[in-house]
């Protein structure tokens, strides 16, 4: 088992990470995937306050890369927060206001357990 929490927005190289993981990792081995997505990390906050590698990634790019170094991944096994201190306006406007979130909006937040081919 690999746990990799908050780990994936500081690296440069995500792929070689990855191929890493997939290495050590027995056949049906689990990774456990937390991590913070472009959406959040490119927020004006989080650019004010911390440096970080400029190429980000969506939840979207996160699955597809780690599909791709041959982990699997079940949708019961995904799940996008979107938690109030993740958002641009720290969810002022729903909490305070009560305007409904968008269902189209993009994820700021990944976790999932994937699965060792």
């Amino acid at each position: 088992m690999v746990f990799c929490h908050q780990t994936f927005h500081h690296v440069v190289d995500q792929r070689e990470v990855l191929s890493e993981f997939h290495r050590v990792l027995k056949r049906e081995g689990l990774l456990l995937f937390a991590e913070s997505t472009r959406k959040f990390i490119d927020s004006w906050i989080i650019r004010l306050l911390f440096r970080h590698p400029e190429t980000q990634r969506s939840a979207l790019e996160y699955l597809a890369m780690i599909s791709s170094a041959g982990f699997q991944t079940h949708l019961h096994s995904i799940s996008y927060p979107y938690l109030w201190w993740s958002r641009a306006d720290f969810a002022i406007m729903e909490r305070w206001f009560g305007v409904a979130v968008s269902a189209d909006h993009e994820e700021t937040l990944i976790n999932l357990v994937a699965i060792r081919e």
